[in-house]
C-alpha cells in the first residue's frame, strides 16, 4: 500500500516497560505526529478515557468490525481482542502515524506497507527486575497475572530482532529524545533521497 511520505512509526515493548508513557510523551513533543488509538474488547480501568486511552467496544462489535475490514491489525492478549483500525491512515494527509501495539501488530503491519516507510522500536526494561517492579507497582495485577506477565514478557522479548531499533528504556527523557532523533534522521534521509531522485531526472534528461 503507497502512503507516499508518511511514516509509520511502531513502539513496541512487553507490559511494564513503558512504551505508553513513551508514546504520550513522543505525541506531546512531536506536532507531526498523530497516534493511532486501538480499539480493544476489555474492560475499561480506572482513570481510563474512551476514545482517548482506547476505544472500548464488546467482543462482539470488535468481530464485527474485523469481519468488516476495518483494522489494520489484531490480536488477542489475555482473552481481550487489540485492533488498529485503518482510519488515521487513510484520513490523516501530512502526519505520521504512531502505533502503540506489540510484536504480533508490528509484524501485520510490516507485511502490509514498505520497509521504508516504516520506523520502528522495541523498547526493553533495564533488567527483568526492574520490569517486575513496574509490574508491582503498577498496582493493576494479583501475584499470579503478574508471574504470567512477566513470563509473557520474556517471550515478547525474543522478538527484538524484527525490529529497525532495540533501546533499553532506563530514563523516559532520555529514550523519548533518542526516539525523536531517529525519527528526524529517517525524515531528512527520505527527503535527501526524494530530492537526490529529482536531481538525478533531470540530469539523465538533460539534452
Amino acid at each position: 500500500m503507497n502512503i507516499e511520505n508518511k511514516k509509520l512509526i511502531i513502539i513496541s515493548s512487553p507490559s511494564g516497560a513503558g512504551k505508553t508513557t513513551l508514546c504520550k510523551l513522543l505525541i506531546k513533543k512531536m506536532k507531526n505526529l498523530t497516534l493511532s488509538i486501538s480499539y480493544t474488547s476489555r474492560n475499561k480501568k480506572l482513570n481510563e478515557i474512551d476514545g482517548k486511552d482506547y476505544f472500548f467496544v464488546s467482543k462482539k462489535k470488535f468481530q464485527t468490525l474485523k469481519k468488516n475490514n476495518f483494522f489494520i491489525e489484531t490480536a488477542n492478549n489475555f482473552n481481550n481482542f487489540y485492533g488498529s483500525p485503518f482510519t488515521y491512515i487513510n484520513s490523516n494527509k501530512k502526519n505520521h502515524i504512531l502505533f502503540d501495539i506489540d510484536w504480533k501488530g508490528a509484524r501485520k503491519i510490516r507485511r502490509q506497507y514498505k520497509k521504508e516507510n516504516i520506523i520502528d522500536f522495541f523498547i526493553l526494561p533495564p533488567s527483568k527486575t526492574e520490569l517486575k517492579r513496574r509490574l508491582i507497582k503498577r498496582g493493576r495485577d494479583n501475584k499470579k497475572e503478574i508471574d504470567l506477565r512477566l513470563s509473557y514478557a520474556l517471550d515478547e522479548m525474543r522478538h527484538y530482532n524484527e525490529y529497525k531499533y532495540v533501546l533499553i528504556n532506563d530514563n523516559v527523557k532520555n529514550t523519548v529524545n533518542l526516539i525523536i532523533k531517529i525519527i528526524q534522521f529517517n525524515e531528512f534521509i527520505t527527503l535527501n533521497n526524494k530530492e537526490l531522485k529529482i536531481k538525478l531526472k533531470n540530469i539523465l534528461n538533460f539534452k
